[in-house]
């Protein structure tokens, strides 16, 4: 066997384990931030969907950081060995972070997860808490994916690497704080009352509500992700990727109201009905996601 095989091998098989690695570190945060739960016997003995589809969207924004070291270019194994196991311990902790600042911020008080998504087994909750561990997920790779500028020349690689962790820190902040603001808008452009709906146990609220959070999550990763050579470059493009967000995501969503569902309003489908229309509710989330895509592999 030649020596390029060899060395290709031996890099995939301990990427490979590096991954399960990863994935039982992402196990660990998980039953950690879930300490007061019964993990197995909710998703087995009590078959909770709702919390099911959390667990996955952990998992899945899990999976999102490991696929963000591998991105960029190669240390070296024994250095992306070291990279990829710090940051499947720090990414985990963010995802908890954001969870948290989630729940506790742009819900507010009154509105638990643990009640929807455990007592009341709220499969729309379940859902925009998957979301917001894929989004989370999302901005973390943007920021992991490349290479930040040196910020501290005088202490060569380390201040390399020193910047790259400050530029996570800082984007995932940056990333928090427009999720939060986006998700408040959308608060008060609706003409119902989000929280109500949802904890009415309307599915369909979810689905939308959490197609949002990672279609704006998708073009600010899509943006921020790659080498930074310039920071007010980077703050361009995601300024510019951000704002057509704002214009085109609602338009996007007309055209499925007036081109897909013609005689049929959305508003009404999902919110106005005594079973919300989940399907409906899929088809506008297909608008949300299927345009933040469009518009970063247009830019």
């Amino acid at each position: 066997m030649e020596e390029n095989t060899i060395t290709w091998l031996t890099h995939t098989v301990t990427y490979i384990t590096l991954f399960y690695i990863s994935f039982v570190i992402a196990k660990l945060f998980f039953k950690l931030k879930n300490r007061k739960i019964n993990i197995e016997n909710e998703l087995t003995i009590k078959d909770n969907v709702a919390f099911a589809v959390t667990a996955t969207g952990y998992f899945i924004g899990t999976t999102i950081i490991f696929l963000g070291v591998l991105h960029g270019e190669s240390h070296g194994l024994l250095t992306d060995v070291i990279l990829i196991l710090f940051y499947s311990i720090f990414g985990n902790f963010l995802l908890i972070l954001s969870s948290i600042i989630n729940e506790k911020i742009v819900f507010g008080k009154k509105f638990k997860f643990y009640r929807e998504v455990i007592l009341d087994e709220n499969v729309g909750t379940g859902f925009i808490e998957a979301a917001n561990f894929i989004g989370s997920g999302l901005i973390i790779f943007g920021a992991i994916s490349g290479r930040n500028i040196n910020l501290f020349p005088e202490h060569g690689e380390l201040g390399h690497y020193t910047s790259d962790f400050l530029s996570l820190l800082f984007f995932w902040a940056l990333g928090q704080i427009i999720i939060f603001t986006f998700l408040k808008v959308y608060k008060k452009v609706v003409s119902y009352d989000f929280i109500k709906e949802i904890q009415k146990d309307n599915n369909a609220i979810g689905i939308v509500y959490a197609s949002i959070l990672i279609s704006v999550a998708f073009l600010y990763s899509f943006a921020s992700k790659g080498d930074i050579d310039s920071w007010e470059t980077t703050l361009e493009d995601i300024a510019y990727h951000l704002g057509l967000a704002i214009i085109l995501l609602p338009l996007s969503r007309l055209f499925i109201e007036k081109v897909i569902l013609p005689k049929s309003n959305l508003t009404k489908e999902i919110v106005n009905q005594e079973i919300p229309n989940k399907g409906v509710a899929l088809l506008e989330a297909f608008a949300y996601i299927g345009s933040a895509i469009i518009i970063s592999f247009c830019m």
